[in-house]
C-alpha cells in the first residue's frame, strides 16, 4: 500500500462540477491549514486525493461548489462527525495506540484495523446497507488517521 510521510494537512469536500459530476476528495491545505485559503488562492489548480489515494488536480475554474465533509464516525446513529467534535479527533485513539508510539507500531495498528474493517473482507456476505456505511466510515477514519499521524 502506498504510504505517504507527507505531513501536509488535508480536508475532505464534496466538489460539484460545473457538467454536474459530484466528486468526494481530499483537498491538500496551504500551510495555513484553512479550506478557504487554499480556495482562494492565486493558485489554478486544487491538489486532490480521490478514495483510492490517486493523486491528480482540478481546475478550480471547472468548480462550482465546494462542501466540506466531516470526519466519519464510526457509530451506528451518526456516520458523519459535528463540525465542533472536528478538534476531538485523535488519531492514535482511533487507531488504539499511544500518542507518540513507534512508526512501526502505528503500522502494524493500522494494518490490523484496516483487515478488520475492509468492506472487500465482507464482500460475499449480505450485509444492511447500514453495515456496508458503517465498514466504510470506520475504513475511512483510520486511513484518515494514519495519514494525520504520517510517520
Amino acid at each position: 500500500m502506498f504510504h505517504n510521510k507527507n505531513t501536509t494537512p488535508r480536508a475532505l469536500v464534496a466538489l460539484t462540477y460545473r457538467d454536474g459530476r459530484n466528486e468526494t476528495v481530499s483537498v491538500r491545505l496551504p500551510l495555513s491549514a484553512k479550506l478557504n485559503d487554499a480556495l482562494n488562492s492565486g493558485d489554478l489548480f486544487l491538489d486532490v486525493l480521490n478514495a483510492a489515494e490517486k493523486q491528480y488536480f482540478v481546475a478550480k475554474a471547472d468548480v462550482v461548489r465546494v462542501e466540506l465533509m466531516e470526519v466519519p464516525k464510526a457509530d451506528q446513529i451518526n456516520l458523519q462527525r459535528r463540525a465542533t467534535d472536528r478538534e476531538r479527533f485523535d488519531p492514535y485513539r482511533v487507531l488504539g495506540v499511544e500518542a507518540g508510539a513507534d512508526a512501526e507500531a502505528v503500522r502494524q495498528a493500522y494494518l490490523s484495523m484496516i483487515k478488520a474493517y475492509h468492506p472487500d473482507r465482507f464482500v460475499a456476505v449480505e450485509l444492511p446497507r447500514e453495515m456496508r456505511a458503517y465498514l466504510n466510515a470506520m475504513v475511512a477514519r483510520i486511513n484518515l488517521a494514519y495519514e494525520q499521524i504520517g510517520l
